[in-house]
């Protein structure tokens, strides 16, 4: 992988060598698009030596048929070159993608690898410039401006060479133009690298706040927020403009810097030709066919200098991808398997603080997202996790889940330190089952499997199991249906449009399929009427049953259905134990929140159907929970 290769040296690599990495890791293809190219550059040089002694010919007086002979080889060896240069840009653009897409699938798997760390100090509308459009811009680098300078250096080392064996006078005073200007050329490749960071940097900002405003477009209208929106949608604009304008400023130097170059390579050309001429060294066509030689190179030249924009701006990509390449926080994969069945949880004086970048020795345990947490959940059984909005039932969740390390102590799984599972094993017998549930563009068997390779009769069985039987039966397609892409919003024909109570079912079914060990649930029944409540409840009670699970309630329903409850407060465990024994103890929490809860006809939280009974746990706890 290309990114497992630069991650160790990262800091060494400049942007250039990331393309040349590119290159290697792909030597055949490379070599083989090299011969091609070389092929091409062959044929223009060919036609300069026609069409120079087609010039000595019409000085000399020869025949028409003569003439006629050479015209007719000189239009044959440019048809040839057109249609070669046509193959050599079609399979420049093949190999740049192919290429690319590497590199553009392995920093995808960087960020999704990624703790939540790095993803809460980033937009995706960053992620996006950095993973899509700076490897975008890469791509349209090695597909025109690589190929033009290689292009340009064998157009220029085979003019050198070819002119040596004709007339080598006019070998000196060539490759003394040419090496000035690929000198000046050579000097001003990184001139505008850092505007071009600059400008990236700024769009990456407008596509943060434009995807930030656009994502809550009902809010932001609901609450006349627009103004500021595009206030700032201003302000970030503006300085978008002004990094273009500074990158724009610097490239119209570099062009003219070139371009002189250029004028003065022909200058020597001919100024050298002339006086060879005039001294009777050499003769008309000779001189023709040095100047033609400058020609040759010249042409894709002024191509390359209006394309430069694109070599700087490829140069800060790659800046910017190296430097995304060296942000890595992702929580360390290991190397261990969980032991087979079933799994029981231990939490051992964690604490969790979310900013890594602070000394966890020094820090203020108040402020942790859990701290001093010993746990220990048995295995089989169902722990039902409550607490106040805050108190660390979602962090609890994350660490099992291994989003997030401990900053101190340990939590293990199966006996087993979850910083030494291997990874894909752990995602196997580990899943969730969010609160929100994202559809995913593609059929109902993708939504289900997750694009894993899981058979149609397991996700069936897996539909079925949550009750999805019936509505599966429904789709004329069946599983290969395709899902609209927002569950409840507009799709085609062909779509499948799913309530927020059916994609809670699939959600449960893309767990089911899996057949894990340990289950980690975010309840989410608050929002859906009763009856697809139950159908929840009952999908519910098939995933857990004879498995590990943790669920966080919600709902005071959802607690009926666990072994044990674990009430948190402020990053801390302030009780645990059986259900049914909290429930008969007058002065435990629980019984307290069951108390509250007795006395209470609608759900506090303001989340649920207006004819929809039930009680949202966060809520009463902030009455409860406190010593």
């Amino acid at each position: 992988m290309i990114v497992g290769h630069y991650r160790q040296r990262v800091n060494a690599a400049a942007p250039w060598k990331l393309v040349l990495g590119l290159l290697r890791h792909q030597r055949g293809a490379v070599a083989g698009y090299g011969a091609l190219l070389g092929a091409a550059t062959a044929l223009p040089l060919a036609g300069a030596l026609i069409l120079a002694r087609f010039v000595n010919l019409v000085v000399a007086a020869a025949p028409a048929r003569e003439l006629i002979a050479y015209a007719a080889a000189y239009a044959a060896v440019g048809a040839g070159s057109a249609a070669l240069t046509v193959v050599v840009t079609w399979r420049t653009t093949s190999l740049a993608w192919r290429l690319t897409d590497e590199l553009r699938r392995d920093l995808a798997l960087h960020v999704l690898e990624a703790d939540l760390a790095f993803h809460r100090d980033r937009t995706p509308g960053e992620l996006v410039t950095r993973v899509d459009a700076d490897v975008t811009a890469m791509t349209q680098f090695l597909s025109r401006v690589v190929a033009r300078v290689l292009a340009i250096a064998l157009l220029g080392i085979g003019a050198v060479l070819v002119l040596a064996v004709v007339e080598w006078r006019l070998a000196p005073p060539l490759a003394l133009g040419l090496t000035l200007v690929a000198t000046a050329t050579w000097s001003q490749r990184n001139s505008a690298m850092t505007t071009t960071v600059e400008e990236r940097t700024a769009e990456a900002g407008v596509m943060s706040v434009a995807e930030q405003y656009l994502a809550g477009g009902d809010e932001v209208a609901a609450l006349g927020a627009g103004a500021h929106g595009i206030a700032r949608l201003a302000h970030y604009s503006g300085a978008l403009v002004d990094a273009v304008g500074r990158r724009v400023r610097i490239q119209m130097r570099v062009q003219g810097s070139i371009r002189l170059a250029v004028i003065m390579a022909e200058v020597l050309m001919l100024a050298t030709g002339a006086l060879l001429l005039a001294g009777g060294s050499i003769g008309v066509g000779a001189v023709f066919l040095g100047f033609r030689f400058v020609l040759v190179v010249r042409q894709p030249l002024e191509g390359l200098t209006w394309r430069l924009q694109e070599a700087q701006g490829a140069t800060g990509a790659a800046r910017r991808v190296l430097d995304l390449l060296d942000e890595w926080h992702a929580v360390p994969s290991g190397t261990r398997r969980l032991p087979a069945g079933p799994l029981d949880i231990e939490f051992e004086d964690t604490l969790l603080v979310y900013d890594d970048t602070e000394d966890t020795a020094g820090t203020d345990h108040a402020a942790a997202a859990l701290s001093g947490l010993t746990l220990h959940l048995r295995a089989g059984r169902t722990v039902g996790v409550v607490g106040r909005t805050g108190s660390g039932k979602t962090s609890l969740a994350r660490l099992v889940l291994r989003l997030v390390a401990p900053s101190a102590g340990r939590v293990r799984i199966g006996g087993i330190d979850v910083a030494e599972l291997d990874e894909a094993d752990l995602r196997r017998r580990v899943v969730a089952v969010p609160q929100d549930v994202q559809l995913f563009p593609g059929t109902i068997a993708d939504n289900v499997s997750l694009f894993q390779p899981f058979g149609d009769e397991e996700i069936r069985a897996a539909l079925e199991a949550v009750g999805l039987g019936r509505w599966l039966a429904e789709r004329p397609n069946g599983l290969g249906t395709v899902l609209a892409a927002d569950h409840g919003g507009r799709g085609t024909a062909d779509d499948a449009a799913l309530s927020a109570g059916q994609a809670q079912l699939l959600a449960l079914a893309r767990a089911m399929v899996r057949r894990p060990d340990v289950v980690v649930l975010d309840e989410a029944t608050s929002r859906v009427d009763p009856a697809t409540q139950a159908a929840i409840a009952d999908a519910t009670d098939r995933l857990v049953c004879d498995r590990t699970a943790i669920i966080i309630a919600h709902r005071l329903e959802t607690l009926e259905a666990c072994d044990d409850i674990a009430v948190l407060a402020d990053g801390r465990l302030v009780e645990f134990g059986p259900r049914n024994e909290l429930a008969a103890t007058p002065d435990s929490r629980y019984a307290r929140l069951l108390a509250t809860s007795d006395a209470t006809t609608n759900d506090l939280a303001g989340v649920d159907a207006p004819d929809t009974p039930g009680t949202d746990t966060s809520a009463l706890t902030d009455r409860v929970v406190q010593p």
